[in-house]
């Protein structure tokens, strides 16, 4: 796997740097780095998606969620390597965005390249996620489609933390969104389409418990001056 990764991660430089600026990257210690932190990350995922049956070229080839993780890591070592060495020229900026537009691009999938993720993520079905600047989630979490770690306000927000910390273990389902500097223990578990907005214990299952959605005929509904589909109803649990 680790030549399939590396050919990703070329491929994507090649798109957007210039020669000098890709052989400036990939002689760069960091580039191993991550280089072996998205193998861990594909061989994780062959792990625990059932669809891949273990095959981790297949998600490597066509998984554009896996992608879109390749693509972060890669822009967030070129920051992190203008944080280190600086970067007068703003070549490694742009080089750093121009990664992070491709990986938006390829998978749908808009990861911002200064947060920060743990080992062994998985994103799976990750078209219309979303994870916020200062966003932190740790090691070994899986996150479904359509998640949003996301901040509170929509604009005029402040430029400090403003988005989620995420433990380790977490699992995330398909349009959750969890809005704010809260802080989200190891092992919870998120069930698809809960909003959170406050900190989540450790070892805790957050749920929807209850949903209501009433349909009426529209003969019905016209005779009561109401719409035909009143508004959804739900309710949230959280169990330790």
């Amino acid at each position: 796997m680790k030549k399939i990764v590396r050919n990703l991660m070329n491929a994507a430089l090649m798109e957007c740097c210039s020669p000098h600026m890709v052989d400036l990257i990939v002689n760069d210690a960091r580039f191993d780095r991550v280089s072996q932190c998205c193998e861990d990350d594909l061989l994780a995922f062959a792990r625990k998606d059932p669809a891949a049956q273990g095959r981790a070229s297949d998600i490597a080839f066509g998984y554009g969620s896996y992608k879109a993780v390749l693509h972060y890591r890669m822009a967030h070592m070129l920051l992190d390597k203008i944080m280190t060495e600086g970067d007068p020229r703003r070549e490694l900026a742009s080089a750093a965005m121009l990664v992070s537009s491709r990986g938006k691009f390829v998978s749908g999938a808009e990861i911002h390249a200064r947060c920060k993720i743990g080992q062994r993520f998985v994103l799976d079905h990750g078209y219309g996620t979303v994870i916020g600047e200062t966003t932190e989630i740790g090691d070994d979490c899986y996150v479904l489609g359509g998640v949003v770690l996301g901040a509170t306000g929509i604009s005029g927000n402040p430029e400090g933390k403003r988005h989620p910390t995420i433990g380790n273990r977490v699992e995330i389902g398909a349009f959750a969104r969890v809005f704010g500097n809260v802080i989200i223990g190891d092992d919870v578990f998120i069930a698809p389409h809960c909003v959170i907005k406050n900190d989540i214990a450790a070892d805790s299952i957050v749920t929807l418990r209850t949903e209501l959605q009433v349909t009426q005929r529209r003969s019905m509904a016209a005779s009561r001056g109401t719409a035909a589909t009143r508004p959804t109803l739900k309710s949230m649990e959280i169990l330790r």
